[in-house]
């Protein structure tokens, strides 16, 4: 008797598990719509509906040509929080400025390097401690201590090429 239950246990694990299977269903891309009944694909991105026409294509291609390669350096000096204190990251405004003296419109291949230095230094500060002395009756008082610190500064360097390209024509797809 328990063989058969234990039987037509599996058996019917079995059929629920092949119900499953044969229940799943296509269901669209987030941020698709399905509805091609007017042509249209409705496209839901941050909050805004935008409705596209089949008969254009949704990203128009064009072609370009290669003026050249465009290199820019840069340095960051980060202290021990984490803050920027002299220099900057390479940034698109600094490669596109290079990009422009050759007469592009855009940049391509995009590669940045980091090549970090980290100084390590002990520091003597005066830093305002609180005490509470019995001395003085339970009061606190401010008093100068001299504390060693050790002072951890990060150099970055960055160094970023790109391919700088100029647009011609836009290129039918078929």
């Amino acid at each position: 008797m328990f063989y058969l239950v234990k039987r037509l246990g599996f058996f019917v694990a079995v059929l629920m598990i092949c119900f499953l299977f044969v229940n799943c269903a296509y269901s669209p891309p987030a941020g698709y719509s399905s509805d091609t009944s007017n042509n249209f694909i409705e496209m839901f991105t941050d909050g805004e509906i935008k409705q596209v026409d089949f008969a254009t294509s949704i990203v128009t291609t064009k072609d370009f040509i290669t003026l050249g390669l465009i290199f820019v350096e840069s340095s960051a000096t980060i202290d021990s929080n984490g803050h920027i204190i002299e220099g900057s990251k390479i940034t698109l405004d600094m490669l596109m400025r290079e990009a422009q003296k050759l007469g592009a419109d855009d940049i391509i291949n995009l590669r940045i390097d980091e090549i970090q230095h980290i100084t390590v230094s002990d520091e003597t500060r005066i830093v305002q401690t609180t005490i509470a002395e019995s001395f003085y009756y339970g009061q606190r008082v401010i008093v100068d201590t001299e504390q060693k610190m050790q002072i951890v500064v990060r150099r970055i360097d960055y160094k970023a090429n790109a391919l700088a390209i100029k647009y011609t024509n836009t290129i039918v797809t078929p």
